[in-house]
């Protein structure tokens, strides 16, 4: 895998995700309704499975629910305490504004104010870097309507990035910063129910809004459907990566800065257009193999632990590594199989 951008300038520091991690992504509601005994029974499992590092929201809204001067980091806290607990770290992603913050007081939106995005990393980094974490992804699939509500806009996203550079650097001057991982949406839609801006689109805007210089690494989920990663394929969402997002990365003189996989999975309701739980597995040995061998591919998270329900007809109920019920899918086996041969 490649290098995670700038903690390999200089030496990486104590809380850097190398480079050739193998993580798990999990949703912060999968974890947050939790008691204390159930979380920690979950953790305790990603540490027999060997898992080191976990990626998880740190959600904007809920820490900063009731106005510009409140925190409860309990959420948080709970999970990166448990998570030191099993010596596993943590990767936040923050995003999610709070109501006081929208631009549209009356419906889910960006922040009127991008600095009061940068203010809120700024405590969040000087409560948490000293907990060890030292790597901050800025928001999920930004170039998606569902988590940028009303609509993707790459300019206002490119107007936070800048903000939480500033303010992570300020907090903590080593740390990594990772470019929210791009859905890989390969057209614009901007009408209809599902708006998206192609992750090319997206990404060439940043650039040319001058956030460049605010990430170490670009975040990216390159989910496949049931076909296998392929680089060279032309549909296939790793292809993407290997040749227009890379593209746009190196004409702007990012070449040395990496791509993270901060999800990859599969959902397994195979009579709802998912893959077979034995294809499932296939993919994650594939992917990681991949990645191990591509230079410019930094840390891959899997997403995701457990399946959330067992509606046939929601994909979004099957990308775990295990049933609802804790039946173990072919898929664990081989995380474990991976993590167990990794220093």
């Amino acid at each position: 895998m490649g290098t995670p951008g700038t903690a390999s300038e200089g030496g990486a520091q104590p809380g850097a995700i190398p480079d050739d991690a193998l993580g798990l992504a999990v949703g912060l509601d999968a974890l947050r309704w939790q008691d204390s005994l159930d979380l920690r029974a979950e953790f305790a499992d990603y540490a027999a499975m060997g898992v080191r590092w976990l990626r998880t929201d740190l959600n904007w809204a809920s820490v900063q629910a009731q106005g510009p001067d409140s925190f409860d980091w309990g959420d948080m806290d709970r999970i990166v305490e448990t998570a030191k607990t099993f010596g596993i770290q943590v990767l936040p992603v923050v995003g999610a504004t709070p109501e006081w913050a929208w631009q549209d007081p009356e419906s889910p939106s960006p922040p009127k104010d991008p600095k009061a995005y940068g203010r809120f990393l700024k405590a969040a980094v000087e409560r948490y870097a000293p907990r060890g974490i030292h790597t901050w992804e800025i928001w999920n699939e930004p170039n998606l309507k569902g988590p940028f509500p009303p609509r993707p806009d790459p300019v206002a996203y490119a107007a936070l990035l800048k903000e939480a550079s500033l303010a992570i650097r300020a907090a903590d001057p080593g740390a990594t910063i990772v470019l929210g991982g791009l859905a890989a949406a390969t057209s614009t839609r901007l009408f209809g129910n599902s708006p998206a801006i192609a992750a090319v689109d997206f990404l060439e805007t940043v650039y040319a809004e001058g956030a460049g210089d605010s990430f170490d690494a670009v975040g990216f989920h390159p989910y496949t459907g049931s076909d296998l990663p392929d680089l060279e394929a032309r549909r296939n969402s790793w292809g993407l990566m290997a040749g227009p997002i890379r593209d746009i990365m190196i004409a702007h003189g990012d070449k040395a800065k990496a791509i993270w996989i901060t999800e990859y999975g599969a959902p397994t309701n195979e009579d709802g257009g998912g893959v077979s739980e034995a294809r499932q597995a296939e993919q994650l040995a594939a992917s990681h193999a991949l990645a191990q061998e591509t230079p410019w591919l930094g840390p891959l998270f899997w997403y995701s632990y457990r399946d959330l329900g067992n509606d046939p007809s929601d994909r979004e109920d099957w990308f775990g590594l295990m049933t609802g019920d804790n039946r173990p899918k072919p898929a664990r086996a081989a995380l474990e199989s991976i993590l167990s041969r990794q220093p």
